[in-house]
């Protein structure tokens, strides 16, 4: 899968095996828990029931998913150290989808009180 400028330039490759390997690894089995954050001097968070947990993928969903235009790019950077002369850039890019479709992800996806 490779992601391209408007220029034709490659500017992101992943190899399908890579993909494979990579999402039945973080996704055989995941939950989704809601949250809202605070701005505030400290980051502050607050975590609401119920929390939808989904079991059971393989890449072939996340493909159909892909196909249906049901996810999408959301590149972005994770900075480290960011006020000292140390600071590094990591890509911390993501594809991402809107939690109404998650359930067709998985064989299994229901929320849990907790």
């Amino acid at each position: 899968m490779e992601l391209f400028t408007d220029a034709g330039h490659c500017a992101a490759a992943w190899s399908f095996g890579d993909l494979i390997a990579g999402w039945n690894k973080k996704h055989a089995q995941a939950a989704y828990v809601p949250y809202e954050s605070a701005k505030v001097l400290e980051p502050a968070y607050r975590y609401f029931s119920p929390a939808l947990l989904g079991e059971g993928t393989d890449f072939s969903r996340y493909l159909a998913a892909l196909s249906a235009g049901r996810v999408i790019f959301a590149p972005g950077s994770k900075v480290m150290n960011a006020s000292t002369a140390k600071s590094t850039v990591k890509a911390r890019s993501q594809f991402r989808m809107s939690v109404k479709h998650l359930a067709e992800l998985y064989q299994k996806f229901g929320p849990v009180d907790y």
